[in-house]
């Protein structure tokens, strides 16, 4: 049985603080044992996944200068189990995680995979980067099957819209933050967002031009080269094509100074928190309407049009009046209880994405929307609306 717990094996953060490495490795040995005991018998191994187990992890600096890990540890656990016994055994194991995790102030969440599965496991980005980076810390080092032999190709598109829904969420937590003050830790916490916003930005506009590849170092590379091709190049795919050249360029270099910062530990100051969070929600918002355009073929001038577009691919042209086309039906009332009830039937992913970005732009003819979509009084203050979107993407 082999454990890559860190030591004298490959590092789990891109600075290799040896206070950060030191903190990883203890607390991934007692989640794997905690989560040892919750599967008894149908234990078979696990394998750390997120930006840890691919050796990317951002290293924080805490109060008495010891380095710290930035980022929250996910795992997957492989359980010699019938497929029909997992979801039971995936209740214990995110009981025992949550319960090590609280008891050693860390962030932590684990997945549960029958091992006969494991070769049919979705094109997710995660379970797509876990397997590329075959980090095994409990079990036989061929636990993970080759990467070749269970994913070909680009993660879905729906993906994208995941992650960017993930990513308008943190920029929301921005918000606040900065919002409170614009120094301290709350601003180095919003500037940890931005830089996560980048490296997100560049993986979308990557998984547009079919380039995406697991790990934000290639990542950068592959975006590099993206930029590298030219404004004039004719082989050029992908909705960065319809972008303004220089914003273009200013994305790709966002990422690459985001990926570089994985490199050092975090500093003490936070310059320009507040105006580098709201840059950023501007770089989300124009990917997310690039993007989400392509995937929908439709325009979408503004996010009400996006809340209709989506309503209109779920529920058909009688939907999507409830948010705002010409024939909206005279009973109010009747009209926002329909409309919330068809949200409700949408992927939340598609749910959240036009209330974070209408919430983020904050255009008050937009506004009306965010409530309907989050299951809201349509009167709810901004804070309420901004915390619910928060809470949910949590489960996106």
């Amino acid at each position: 049985m082999a454990t890559d717990t860190g030591e004298a094996l490959r590092p789990f953060t891109r600075a290799r603080d040896a206070g950060a490495e030191a903190r990883v490795a203890e607390a991934v040995r007692a989640l794997v044992s905690a989560l040892t005991d919750a599967a008894g018998d149908a234990w078979a191994g696990a394998a750390l996944g997120g930006a840890l187990g691919l050796g990317e992890g951002a290293t924080i600096v805490a109060r008495d200068g010891t380095g710290r890990p930035g980022d929250p540890f996910e795992l997957l656990a492989v359980l010699d189990a019938p497929v029909r016994d997992v979801p039971a055994l995936s209740r214990h194991l995110a009981r025992a995680a949550a319960e090590t995790a609280k008891s050693r102030r860390l962030e932590a969440s684990v997945k549960a995979v029958a091992r006969r599965g494991l070769r049919l496991l979705p094109p997710t980005m995660w379970n797509m980067e876990l397997v590329a980076a075959r980090r095994v810390v409990a079990g036989p080092p061929d636990l993970l099957p080759p990467y070749a032999d269970v994913f070909r190709g680009n993660p879905d598109r729906v993906e994208g819209v995941r992650l960017l829904t993930r990513t308008g969420a943190d920029l929301l937590s921005a918000e606040r933050l900065v919002d409170r003050s614009a120094s301290g830790a709350g601003a180095r916490e919003a500037l940890r967002s931005v830089r996560a916003a980048d490296l997100a930005l560049g993986a979308v506009v990557l998984l547009s031009a079919g380039r995406w590849t697991p790990g934000a170092l290639q990542r950068d590379e592959a975006l590099r080269a993206l930029a590298a091709a030219g404004p004039e190049n004719p082989r050029r795919t992908g909705f960065h094509v319809l972008m303004n050249w220089t914003r273009f360029r200013d994305l790709v270099e966002r990422h690459h100074a985001a990926a570089l910062a994985l490199s050092e530990p975090e500093g003490a100051e936070a310059p320009d928190a507040r105006r580098q969070a709201a840059r950023a929600g501007d770089r989300f918002m124009e990917v997310l309407r690039l993007f989400e355009e392509e995937r929908l073929g439709v325009p979408l001038p503004n996010w009400t049009e996006y809340a209709i577009a989506l309503a209109r691919r779920r529920s058909g042209a009688t939907v999507s009046e409830l948010f705002g086309d010409e024939d909206t039906p005279a009973d109010l009332a009747v009209t926002g209880r329909l409309a919330r009830k068809s949200a409700k039937s949408w992927p939340l992913a598609e749910r959240l994405a036009p209330a974070v970005a209408a919430l983020l732009d904050w255009d008050p003819s937009d506004l009306p929307i965010v409530p309907v979509l989050l299951g809201l009084p349509d009167l709810a203050g901004r804070e309420v609306l901004r915390q619910r979107a928060i809470a949910w993407s949590a489960n996106v």
